[in-house]
């Protein structure tokens, strides 16, 4: 195998605080860059250079056509594959063979926003999404239930045919499973980093309780866990109930989180009891985690809830921290499986509530939910084995959108079910009694 060069572009800017997507192309470019040269194109100019893995502005022009005609493979995933597909256009110049990351459902998800946003990101999504689905060549999905969700899309627009089930039976040669991963970090190295929570923001004390929740999208549940902090609060004064701030709210609506401060400011409990804080680095994770006692990940039953994964949770489990989740979801599965949590019913604040004081009142049950998360998260899911998929597929690249056209397909049915067919068929079918 020769060493190939993977282009990895980014739908989320690269700064010093980076979300999910943004950390999973800088782990991929990573990854593959123990193998092959890789090189991340961002959506943004202002790239930090301690990101670990070499990185640069979406080309433009003449630099765009002379980067991909030396690139053996690329990988995309979101919105910016609008950019990349006209720039392909307007160059005249074909792909090389695609990789598209479908990891993040944002069909589904931003639905949530279209209540106050309007239809039309879900139907600008959809075409986003259906543009991928027709020229990208390999796939990668979060888990099985999401991969069935993009197959049964591609069936409809026709890149599933007999041809291609019969070449491929399993489909795995065009959705792969590849979900989140994690840096394996040890218990006695986690002890020895310097937290940044207790006894450094003002108002958590070196002994508080820490309840971490993070960041506050809509489809997430905080305000069942705010409805029950009164009667925690009188039972355990200690604890602390920490919230991170988008750091890019101009593209993410806010009103959960809203919702949520006006609470805490309207109860007096900001900054004594609940805690809003930047969105930290993502290299300076384990110094926040370090000093968590209990994570909390509650959401909303949806569509959304079904298909995604929730990446807080892998990082939970990477830092020994016990759970208490809402029931359902991938997240949900994984939490089950390794027993590094406890599970509540959407919505219901009595079993959340005693989900809460049973961890409270129990270390040895937090330790042993904690114990149970690092070691099944460690053993299963680091990024070297998550991506394992992708990294097979930049070793050997293909094809298989070639030749594919959505509309040939629907033109070639519409000829196949031609209103002369459908006569001949009635004929026979009253001639036959059938």
């Amino acid at each position: 195998m020769y060493k190939k060069r993977i282009v990895l572009i980014c739908p989320e800017p690269i700064r010093g605080c980076i979300q999910g997507i943004g950390i999973r192309f800088i782990e991929m470019t990573r990854v593959l860059g123990t193998l092959h040269e890789t090189v991340l194109w961002t959506c943004n100019a202002d790239i930090p250079g301690d990101i670990g893995v070499s990185a640069e502005p979406f080309p433009s022009g003449d630099r765009f056509t002379s980067e991909l005609a030396r690139t053996d493979a690329v990988v995309i995933h979101g919105h910016i594959s609008e950019r990349y597909f006209d720039m392909l256009q307007s160059c005249r110049i074909p792909s090389p063979p695609l990789a598209v990351d479908l990891y993040d459902p944002f069909l589904i998800e931003n639905l949530q926003y279209t209540a106050e946003l309007g239809e039309y990101i879900f139907y600008r999504d959809r075409a986003v999404l259906f543009r991928q689905l027709s020229l990208g060549d390999f796939f990668l999905a979060s888990s099985e239930i999401q991969r069935m969700f993009y197959f049964g899309i591609m069936t409809g627009i026709g890149r599933i045919t007999p041809q291609v089930y019969h070449s491929d039976r399993s489909g795995d040669r065009l959705i792969a499973i590849a979900p989140f991963g994690v840096e394996p970090i040890s218990e006695i190295t986690l002890q020895a980093v310097a937290g940044k929570l207790k006894g450094q923001v003002p108002g958590i004390a070196s002994d508080s309780t820490v309840i971490f929740f993070g960041g506050i999208y809509d489809w997430y549940d905080p305000e069942t866990l705010i409805n029950i902090l009164d009667g925690i609060i009188e039972s355990f004064p200690a604890v602390k109930v920490v919230f991170s701030v988008n750091p890019n709210q101009e593209t993410t609506p806010q009103g959960v989180f809203k919702k949520i401060r006006d609470v805490a400011d309207a109860k007096e409990w900001r900054d004594r009891h609940i805690f809003f804080i930047p969105w930290f680095p993502y290299r300076n994770r384990f110094a926040y985690l370090c000093d968590v006692d209990i994570a909390v990940c509650l959401h909303k039953p949806s569509l959304e809830t079904s298909l995604s994964l929730r990446t807080r949770i892998l990082d939970y489990m990477n830092a020994g921290i016990p759970v208490i989740a809402t029931e359902g979801g991938e997240g949900g599965r994984i939490l089950t499986e390794a027993g590094a949590a406890l599970f509540v019913p959407p919505y219901n604040e009595e079993s959340l509530r005693n989900a809460m004081m049973s961890l409270l009142e129990d270390v040895v049950m937090r330790r042993a939910l904690g114990s149970n998360g690092r070691k099944w998260i460690q053993d299963n899911m680091t990024w070297e084995k998550s991506l394992r998929p992708l990294s097979e597929y930049c070793n050997n690249p293909y094809r298989s959108s070639e030749g594919f056209n959505p509309n040939a397909v629907a033109t070639s049915f519409c000829k196949r079910i031609s209103f002369p067919r459908i006569l001949s068929y009635v004929k026979r079918c009253l001639k036959t009694g059938r």
